[in-house]
């Protein structure tokens, strides 16, 4: 496995059949049903994996059948699930503009005001508990932080300048923001025009060779990283998601993109890398859900739209909210199986609190000043008469 895997481990009813053209009138408030039930998925994987990973329920699994811990144990590759998502989010949000350098400056503040409150806010949370823990227990060490690794964090710079993260999963920001500069820039430099034929021909070449470069780290051809924290050796996680979304809008692309997926499969079988392989899965699956309309009412779930709609805020937070109801638990009751079961629901239903909370005072204010920054669309009649469904929906959930 790769040591980005290892990385990893350690830490609504729209029906249309893409088949059919949709006219200009149809609601224009569909969203992506199946892409918010996937974040909860992947947000609470991620959170139930770091409740075991951190000791908390040893008596629990040691009780529980195999499989518990087992399943559990991955709950790790809910990150590779929020790469791949974010890839196919960040192509839907790009496609209907012609991306010009100004453009990029825009789209990275807009997803600045979006990701950045709740981020800083999570920052200075896990500061503040470990410093609270601290003062409690005894014989533990305070969080040392300096103003350098402070000022890094706030940058999503920690990983490029070598500071020790703050917290173990914000990291996977630092990926996600190179990620989405660099797909940005590569739409810039190649002229994507959605007026064109597969947004111009330079930037289906731009794609492609993007996609081949990728595949150097999973591949194993290349072990090193350019720079520290670089995000080419999870690149191909963002692509594949980017890749089923220009499938699904350029059908005659499905060669060459299950041409890509074959071989990351292949690749993923042979190095027994479950990063890539789970990548893969939720990508093919997104494609699928295209293919059928079920992307719009897939995992349609009332409570599983609501994990998703908080996922960002679970995601940020889950860390120190859980490790002090568990700490404050365990020492009312003691440790068993049946009190670590107890306490577990009790800080499962804490923790998604909690983020509601946040979601309702810090990122529903985000998410509406963040929409105030308009990306300039190009009115193209050709598009219009042939704009699938996808074309129609608001970015209002993209992370």
């Amino acid at each position: 496995m790769s040591r980005h895997g290892c990385r990893i481990r350690g830490i609504v009813s729209a029906t249309w059949p893409m088949t059919k053209a949709i006219s200009i009138g149809a609601p224009a408030k569909v969203r992506f049903a199946m892409i918010d039930g996937l974040r909860g998925v992947a947000a609470l994987a991620v959170f139930l994996f770091h409740c075991n990973e951190g000791q908390q329920l040893t008596s629990l699994m040691a009780a529980a059948p195999a499989w518990v811990e087992w399943t559990i144990h991955r709950g790790h590759l809910g990150i590779a699930i929020f790469f791949v998502l974010s890839g196919f989010v960040i192509a839907h949000s790009l496609r209907g503009v012609a991306v010009t350098f100004p453009l990029v400056g825009r789209f990275l503040l807009r997803r600045s005001v979006r990701l950045d409150p709740p981020y800083w806010f999570a920052i200075a949370l896990t500061i503040a508990m470990a410093a609270v823990s601290a003062h409690f227990i005894q014989a533990k060490e305070p969080l040392s932080i300096s103003i350098g690794q402070l000022v890094a964090h706030v940058f999503y710079l920690q990983e490029v300048l070598g500071y020790r993260e703050i917290g173990p999963i914000f990291w996977t920001l630092c990926q996600e923001v190179q990620f989405y500069l660099i797909y940005a820039l590569l739409l810039a430099v190649t002229r994507n025009d959605p007026a064109l034929n597969m947004q111009g021909r330079a930037t289906a070449v731009g794609i492609a060779v993007a996609a081949l470069i990728s595949l150097l780290w999973p591949l194993g051809i290349v072990t090193w990283e350019p720079w520290r924290g670089s995000f080419l050796p999870l690149w191909h996680c963002f692509l594949l998601g980017a890749g089923a979304y220009w499938t699904w809008q350029y059908p005659r692309m499905a060669v060459y993109y299950f041409s890509y997926v074959a071989i990351l499969v292949l690749s993923a079988a042979v190095r027994m890398d479950d990063v890539t392989l789970a990548s893969v899965l939720t990508a093919v699956a997104l494609w699928y859900a295209t293919t059928t309309g079920g992307i719009y009412r897939w995992l349609n779930w009332r409570w599983l739209q609501f994990l998703g709609l908080i996922s960002y805020s679970l995601y940020l937070t889950h860390n120190p909210v859980s490790g002090a109801l568990f700490r404050i638990g365990y020492d009312l009751t003691g440790r068993s199986a049946l009190t670590e079961a107890f306490w577990w629901v009790v800080v499962i239903l804490g923790c998604i609190l909690f983020s509601a909370g946040m979601w309702w005072l810090i990122e529903r204010p985000s998410l509406a000043l963040a929409k105030r920054i308009k990306l300039e669309r190009r009115a193209n009649s050709d598009m219009k008469k042939t704009a699938s469904p996808a074309s129609l929906v608001p970015e209002s959930r993209a992370r």
